[in-house]
């Protein structure tokens, strides 16, 4: 191997360790840290993002990825490694390192807030950090070469390539396909779910997630499940990837699908080729293309009725009084209920992408100056009114809901609904080499899995979306799958093509 190339390994293993340490930090301080810990340890943590912004983005790590970009001894996996990393280092150099510091020291200060605002239901707990936040964010864009482009800007660091006029003929063709069905269903008789709000002792819940994730071949030693205010998965490495969840005792199904989302994230970084799994592509993964596995999980195959056919009998066992009246065709049927509800992650497929197109129209009016950001928790309100017909009674069910914008996470949200639309073209490709309800019900999730490694999650983040889903299915992106899956879908479990 190429002396600078064994060079810039050595180098990112520096960069790695201090990774690690903040990773950990992280994860804790979402966790298990003690609140009151908080003001000294977001100190420290900003320092040492401070360290590790200098050496990021260093002149001597700048030389040596100028070199390997034009080493033409270099195969294209490591091309294309050097290239992802050379393009955000450029990027990365343009700002200011105090106000690095600066805003990362904020956003922590921030999440302390939102946590403490939701649970209080005072948003104007958090108001002057997202305020703050959000001013930071503008200013950033001053920095960059590009940041007159706004929230494109935002919207392509999260996925490669994806603009608003992009969003825009996404969400177009949502609103136009999936409005008219969600109208009609919201006239038809409801599904009972009323078991899901029974009483479900969590430590019966915590016992059902770890039954769940054997089922679906969690990598338990290279993975643990924890608590926290609001889901999330956090890989420190391939081997040490950390999946949490939050229990509520009276809904079984909302950590229960919170698991299995999660645990499609781990999966995709449980299953990195090894030869990638310590350089730049291991993390570089896109927010379209990781919000893909962990929906395709989630709904394509949770919400299916072969997924509980091992599962729903000792899930009974586990809550033989709350379930005892409830057969497997009731809960399959309870769990894809359509509702117009207030809480994305406990949202129906159907009408979860008006949830995102509501964030995502907030965010595209606060950074084009159209939205009052003083009256932000009531253009929330009013948008939930205009697309769901309801309205939160308290902020932790209305903006103060989602995490993301307390860690400044602008150009996030749309890709869950992205992601939910790739992860359609994917099943149906595996549908095509496997039948996939009968791996659900002879318990070989194990098929599944091979079949995502072998498509998608062993290149990690090396290649562009929109070239990964033409490796993984043959064919470029096209959302018509999305938007047709959900009507045939929803049509037939409320029977409106019988009209």
């Amino acid at each position: 191997m190429n002396e600078t190339w064994k060079k810039y390994e050595e180098y990112m293993f520096k960069i790695s360790a201090y990774e690690l340490m903040l990773g950990t930090a992280s994860f804790d301080a979402h966790t298990v840290a003690p609140k009151g810990g908080s003001e000294y340890r977001n100190e420290r943590m900003a320092y040492i993002s401070g360290e590790l912004y200098t050496l990021s983005t260093s002149d001597e790590l700048l030389q040596m990825l100028k070199e390997l970009s034009e080493d033409e001894s270099l195969d294209d996996d490591h091309r294309r490694i050097v290239r992802w990393h050379l393009k955000d280092m450029m990027r990365d150099r343009y700002i200011p390192k105090d106000f690095f510091v600066e805003y990362e020291k904020l956003v922590m200060d921030a999440n302390v807030a939102w946590e403490k605002a939701k649970n209080e239901n005072d948003y104007q707990i958090f108001k002057p950090y997202l305020l703050k936040i959000i001013e930071m964010k503008k200013q950033q864009l001053t920095y960059l070469p590009d940041g007159d482009k706004g929230y494109d800007v935002f919207l392509d660091d999260y996925e490669p390539g994806m603009t608003m006029a992009k969003y825009d003929e996404f969400f177009s063709l949502i609103k136009e396909k999936l409005v008219p069905v969600i109208k009609k269903i919201r006239e038809r008789e409801q599904i009972d779910d009323s078991f899901n709000y029974d009483y479900y002792p969590i430590d019966k819940q915590k016992e059902l997630a770890e039954l769940i994730m054997k089922y679906i071949d969690f990598d338990f030693d290279n993975g643990i499940l924890s608590t926290t205010e609001h889901p999330f998965t956090h890989p420190l490495q391939k081997h040490d990837v950390r999946v949490t969840t939050h229990y509520y005792e009276h809904s079984l199904v909302s950590s229960i699908f919170s698991v299995i989302h999660e645990c499609g994230h781990a999966n995709y970084n449980h299953s990195i080729r090894d030869d990638l799994a310590e350089t730049y592509v291991f993390d570089n993964i896109s927010s379209g293309m990781h919000e893909s596995q962990s929906r395709l999980f989630e709904n394509y195959l949770a919400r299916s009725y072969h997924f509980w056919d091992n599962l729903f009998e000792p899930m009974k066992q586990i809550f033989p009084e709350q379930l005892k009246n409830v057969t497997q065709k009731q809960f399959v049927d309870a769990v894809n209920k359509v509702e117009c509800s207030l809480v994305r992650t406990d949202a129906d497929e159907l009408t979860y992408p008006l949830h995102i197109l509501i964030r995502y129209e907030m965010e595209k009016g606060i950074f084009d100056g159209t939205i009052d950001l003083e009256r932000l928790d009531e253009i929330w309100d009013e948008k939930y009114q205009e697309y769901l017909g309801i309205k939160a009674e308290k902020a932790s069910q209305g903006i103060l809901q989602d995490v993301h914008w307390s860690d400044g996470s602008f150009g996030y949200f749309p890709t869950y609904a992205l992601g939910s639309g790739y992860a359609a073209q994917f099943v149906k490709a595996m549908s095509r080499d496997l039948d996939i309800d009968q791996c659900l019900a002879n318990n070989e999730f194990k098929k599944i899995k091979d079949w995502l490694r072998e498509k998608i999650h062993q290149y990690g983040g090396l290649y562009l979306p929109s070239e990964q889903i033409v490796i993984a299915t043959g064919q470029p992106f096209d959302p018509h799958n999305y938007t047709d899956y959900l009507v045939e879908k929803y049509s037939k479990l409320y029977g409106l093509n019988e009209e």
